[in-house]
């Protein structure tokens, strides 16, 4: 488990057991003391999520995991949009790393992002024409 993912699961927990916790008690705090109920209650569940994740190991079952196949996929686009800037002695022979013949389109790739999320990795694309993607790679087995 990356840190961030861990992050995530610590904060997501330290939430859950926080909404536990009824409104009547919570209002007499105010502000200041929600928020140093929740470094309290953050800081008592980051050991114990700790040794939990520390135990359970990586998950044998699905070995392959979604930011794996997100990583080969960027790393296919970022390979083809190589190979189109290398195509071609000058600029104007080199191809689009995108075309679509049928709606009459192409456009480069200016960058490609991709990020964890609870459910999978997302791939963020941005084209030099502005248009921009979200493609999500989730495991499905």
């Amino acid at each position: 488990m990356h840190d961030d993912q861990f992050d995530a699961l610590v904060d997501d927990a330290t939430h859950a057991v926080n909404n536990l916790i009824p409104d009547r008690l919570l209002d007499g705090l105010g502000d200041s003391g929600r928020s140093n109920l929740l470094f309290q209650i953050n800081d008592v569940l980051t050991p114990i999520l700790r040794e939990v994740v520390d135990t359970a190991g990586d998950d044998s079952d699905n070995p392959t995991r979604a930011s794996t196949i997100a990583g080969l996929l960027s790393e296919l686009l970022e390979t083809h949009a190589a190979k189109c800037d290398d195509g071609g002695a000058r600029e104007e022979d080199r191809p689009p790393h995108v075309i679509s013949e049928v709606h009459g389109t192409s456009a480069n790739i200016d960058s490609i992002a991709s990020c964890d999320i609870e459910t999978g990795t997302q791939i963020y694309l941005v084209l030099d024409n502005g248009a921009a993607f979200r493609i999500a790679v989730e495991a499905v087995a």
